[in-house]
């Protein structure tokens, strides 16, 4: 277990993100090897080199209390309390950002080879079915993490069997079918085409247009299998270890503090 961190004014959310990430095993492995820094052209202004130096000084002094770094809190910090989720967000998309701006010796890095890419990233397929004639339309994009639809959902098991659930498409949202030249019936269902090697699951716990929480109890487990989500299924479980919960405590998105159990 690393070091405590010290709340420098309504930055909690700062620091629960901060601890998930540095508590995050293959992630913190890789930064303490020190690869990027070897290759990084923007210390001074990496984000990247950023959280290596925090981990490394956060490992370093385990048990004691430290500030986090104020690189860290650069251009997302405005002195006041933030959503801990968006800071999570921006500083993987940063991190992405140093990993690509670095040179490698074979060449330019690509999106999906950075180490980022590597740790959190998958790939969502969505997959529409022409009912008339049968045609099949696949489209990939990219994900770094997984937000839930908690409105109807007593679990994060269920959450996700609604999400990939099949959605019909008819009437007023029938599909535009390239084959058949015009709008017919349809099916859609998003699946797992490739998963990550560390999971980050988002429960959406916040009305989007009131900002009121969804305090409703959504059970997870401490082992998940995502088998059942994804595009081709194999034999055998997918099993992913809970090591990490980030929680909001509060019953709006006004009104809020974050912690975090690793």
């Amino acid at each position: 277990m690393g070091a405590g961190l010290q709340n420098l004014g309504n930055t909690c959310y700062v620091n629960a993100a901060l601890q998930c990430l540095s508590h995050t095993p293959p992630l913190a492995s890789w930064m303490v090897s020190q690869q990027h820094a070897a290759l990084c052209p923007a210390r001074s202004a990496c984000t990247l080199c950023a959280m290596r130096a925090h981990v490394t000084r956060a490992l370093l002094h385990a048990g004691e209390v430290i500030r986090p770094r104020k690189d860290l809190l650069a251009g997302f910090h405005r002195h006041q309390q933030e959503d801990a989720h968006e800071f999570l967000m921006f500083t993987l998309n940063a991190m992405q950002q140093g990993c690509l701006s670095a040179s490698q010796p074979s060449g330019h890095a690509s999106e999906d080879t950075t180490i980022i890419r590597q740790i959190f990233g998958g790939t969502w397929r969505s997959q529409i079915q022409c009912l008339r004639c049968l045609g099949v339309s696949d489209t990939f994009d990219p994900y770094l993490d997984i937000s839930l639809d908690i409105t109807a959902a007593q679990s994060v098991e269920q959450a996700l069997r609604e999400l990939v659930k099949p959605e019909k498409l008819d009437a007023d949202n029938a599909y535009d079918c390239g084959v058949c030249l015009q709008k017919v019936p349809a099916t859609k269902r998003l699946t797992l085409h490739s998963t990550c090697q560390v999971l980050v699951l988002v429960l959406k716990r916040f009305t989007p247009v009131s900002g009121a929480k969804r305090a409703q109890e959504v059970r997870y487990p401490q082992c998940l299998d995502l088998q059942p989500y994804t595009s081709e299924r194999k034999a055998g479980p997918l099993g992913y270890v809970l090591y990490a919960v980030l929680v909001h405590s509060g019953w709006s998105c006004e009104r809020r503090h974050y912690f975090c159990y690793v």
